[in-house]
């Protein structure tokens, strides 16, 4: 499993996403969604997930966990790291 950093975050959007804004306008409370966001859509929601999933070993199970999850890069960040120690305690 890679290291879960704003960077990784933004190269999972690049490789998944047709993002449409510079990337280094794109800072950890930048919303990804709504008109203020940077113009991703369900497609681009999906996407994330799978690759997310795919990358880091958790599962966005449900449409609340992956609103809430896909808020912003620093968001998804914070819910990934929580989600995988969630994982890791009930391995131990």
């Amino acid at each position: 499993m890679s290291e879960i950093t704003i960077d990784a975050l933004k190269t999972i959007l690049v490789e998944n996403c047709m993002v449409k804004v510079d990337l280094s306008t794109i800072s950890e409370e930048t919303p990804l969604f709504g008109p203020e966001g940077i113009g991703l859509d369900s497609l681009d929601a999906l996407q994330i997930i799978i690759a997310v999933e795919k990358q880091y070993g958790v599962i966005i199970g449900d449409p609340t966990a992956a609103r809430d999850a896909l808020q912003s890069l620093g968001v998804l960040r914070d819910w990934v790291l929580k989600a995988v120690a969630v994982r890791q305690s009930a391995i131990n």
